[in-house]
């Protein structure tokens, strides 16, 4: 299973440069509100990287290839949930790394001037404000966990050519929908949110959070292994 998983990293190590131009971009347009970097890239290039992985498996045939070795097809669903969650904190880390050097430099706000005039209108320099480090990697760490708890199954239920343009919008959702969510509810509702999950005491609140992404991710591999060992592999 983990020879599975290093094959997948080795092979969609070309997504690397996706890391940098997301990196650099989000650096320039969210200048005023700094935790949009944070909540948006590291889901983004986590995206990119499963979505190549699953294309290769596709292109190279990797389920015929599959069948003829020493693996079973429990195995094959565990190695994309586990290499998923290695290109989130791959991503995560990134985003630390690119952020504080482009930061440093100087290259951050290179023509965001329109931006930071949209961000002050819709309050998202506020918006960042409210949010802690912790916050922010908690929000990365669900709205990945989700997505890949929803595409998993829909992958190992259909073929690759299916799902792909079902999830071609993703991308942007994962852009606009913190947006459009604190346009939508106003910065004053997400503070009292963010405030009163704030109050939790912290051990409470991580048992909570971890039970939940344990809940998530045990039903969505269960759905997978089901589809994927029922489904019959083309040649």
């Amino acid at each position: 299973m983990f020879n599975l998983v290093l094959k997948d990293l080795s092979i969609t190590k070309g997504t690397f440069p996706v890391v940098l131009i997301l990196c650099f971009t989000n650096n320039m347009f969210f200048i005023n509100a700094p935790a949009f970097i944070y909540i948006i890239v590291p889901p983004l290039i986590a995206y990119e990287y499963f979505k190549n992985s699953c294309g290769n498996d596709y292109k190279y045939n990797s389920n015929i290839m599959f069948s003829s070795l020493p693996v079973n097809r429990r195995e094959v669903v565990f190695s994309k949930y586990i290499e998923s969650m290695l290109f989130l904190i791959f991503a995560i880390i990134c985003t630390i790394v690119f952020t504080f050097v482009f930061r440093h430099i100087g290259l951050s706000g290179l023509g965001g001037g329109t931006f930071i005039h949209l961000s002050k209108l819709m309050h998202l320099d506020y918006f960042s404000k409210l949010m802690n480090f912790k916050s922010i990697i908690m929000y990365s760490l669900l709205s990945t966990i989700l997505f890949i708890s929803i595409y998993f199954p829909i992958y190992f239920k259909l073929e690759y050519l299916k799902v792909r343009n079902i999830f071609a919008l993703v991308s942007i959702l994962i852009c606009f929908v913190p947006i459009l969510v604190l346009y939508i509810m106003g910065s004053e509702n997400i503070y009292n949110i963010v405030k009163y999950f704030s109050d939790i005491p912290g051990i409470i609140a991580n048992v909570a959070l971890i039970c939940i992404f344990f809940i998530i991710l045990y039903t969505s591999v269960n759905i997978s292994i089901k589809y994927y060992e029922n489904k019959d592999l083309i040649l």
